[in-house]
């Protein structure tokens, strides 16, 4: 009797022993170690995806640079057309265009009928990853945008005259200074550094031509500020890149008429401005 005693107590308090939980201390110290690593690892894991947003926003103005190649190796080295409000353009701007406002914001159409569509047929490369919502005339919508890149003005933009582009002098921009019609032409600034793509804001990019006023300190069109406070550029060499801004001012431009006078660094030129503005157009006077 005493030995079967004996032998349930030992089963007992195995059970206890196997069965036994957290007690509550213990459980508070598991959370808080799981929140000091999600504290450790989130700021990391948010820095990954606007990296890989911007790598992704370069790859896709390169991809579009690439397209800009194509088509002046199959025109005798004419630049695609850059025409306001024109199907004679690298974007068919005869439709439902204007990327800041509804229905262009969000119409496919308008890369898809465009002059460059053909050589790369994903719509993707027009989009920057980093824009998940549209400006729709008022206010900013969470729709996917069908375009994100504009293309310098000096890059054979215009209005479409019947047979060309003729091109536009904007402000004090210098009358010397011409859009370029052909890429052996572009010297002003040398190819490595002449913008082509501009990866622009949500709230400006109406038509596909995009522009500064380089003698007036004033952005026509913003450029974008997205992943982190940047903007993806392709160039006439056929590079790509991100410009980080760094000026305060930048990423408050968000008047959808454009036009913004440019706040001084000091007594210097904005230094967002005066980089867009070198590779624009320069040197800026005639």
């Amino acid at each position: 009797m005493l030995l079967i005693r004996v032998s349930t107590c030992r089963k007992n308090r195995e059970r206890l022993a196997y069965g036994r939980g957290f007690t509550l201390i213990e459980l508070l110290v598991v959370i808080a170690i799981i929140a000091i690593l999600a504290g450790l690892l989130l700021p990391a894991l948010a820095r990954a995806k606007v990296k890989a947003q911007a790598i992704g926003c370069t790859n896709n103005s390169k991809q579009l640079q690439l397209c800009w190649h194509l088509y002046a190796d199959d025109f005798n080295d004419t630049i695609v057309a850059n025409a306001l409000a024109d199907s004679h353009s690298w974007i068919d701007g005869s439709v439902a265009s204007i990327a800041n406002s509804m229905p262009g914001a969000t119409n496919v159409n308008v890369v898809r009928r465009g002059l460059l569509f053909k050589y790369n047929t994903s719509e993707k490369i027009y989009v920057c990853p980093g824009q998940r919502q549209v400006f729709n005339g008022s206010r900013l919508a969470p729709l996917a945008p069908a375009r994100s890149f504009s293309i310098s003005g000096q890059m054979n933009g215009g209005t479409w005259n019947g047979t060309g582009v003729s091109a536009l002098i904007l402000g004090s921009n210098p009358a010397s200074a011409s859009a370029n019609t052909k890429t052996s032409a572009i010297n002003r600034p040398p190819p490595a550094m002449a913008i082509v793509f501009a990866d622009e804001s949500e709230y400006t990019i109406d038509d596909g031509y995009f522009a500064v006023l380089v003698n007036e300190d004033t952005w026509q069109n913003f450029p974008a500020y997205r992943h982190g406070g940047s903007a993806s550029f392709s160039f006439a060499d056929g590079h790509s890149e991100i410009r980080r801004w760094i000026e305060p001012s930048t990423g408050s431009l968000k008047n959808p008429s454009g036009f913004s006078p440019a706040p001084k660094f000091g007594a210097q030129r904005n230094r967002d401005l005066q980089w867009v503005s070198e590779r624009y157009i320069n040197p800026p006077k005639p």
